[in-house]
């Protein structure tokens, strides 16, 4: 398509949208009428969902009661049964023989420094601070600007 045959097919199409708008309008459908009554239904159901409460009828509650202990008999008789089956099984079985017990090996300090390392440690220390101390006494030599 060349640039004149673009030009006529967006002016047929605007002149067709300008005789929509004329069309709505004349009905009363104007866009701010139609946004401020859609924004308002939308803020009107918003409120009424976050208002509204479930509700649930006696019955209902009443079902639900009974389903929920049924589940929790379910589960306690599952632990009655667990239990007795374990109170059998330990019954079967032969008491273990009692052992002396062994001495008890002597704790091990776990991450401490020796004496001899935390004296290594406070020379270094030392070491470090005396050259610290010196380096900032020491006269420095500062450069002259002639004039």
């Amino acid at each position: 398509m060349d640039t004149a045959q673009v030009l006529a097919y967006l002016h047929a199409q605007r002149d067709r949208i300008v005789k929509a708008i004329a069309a709505l309008e004349a009905l009363g459908w104007t866009a701010a009428a139609k946004l401020t009554t859609s924004t308002a239904t939308k803020a009107a159901a918003l409120a009424a969902i976050k208002t509204a409460k479930r509700v649930v009828s006696p019955e209902a509650r009443q079902r639900m009661a009974e389903a929920q202990q049924k589940r929790w008999a379910k589960k306690k008789r599952a632990v009655k049964a667990a239990a007795k089956k374990a109170s059998a099984v330990a019954l079967m079985t032969p008491a273990p023989v009692e052992k002396a017990p062994k001495k008890a090996a002597p704790k091990k300090a776990k991450g401490g420094i020796t004496a001899a390392g935390r004296k290594k440690m406070s020379e270094a220390a030392k070491a470090r601070w005396a050259a610290k101390k010196s380096a900032a006494n020491a006269p420095t030599a500062r450069k002259t600007v002639s004039a």
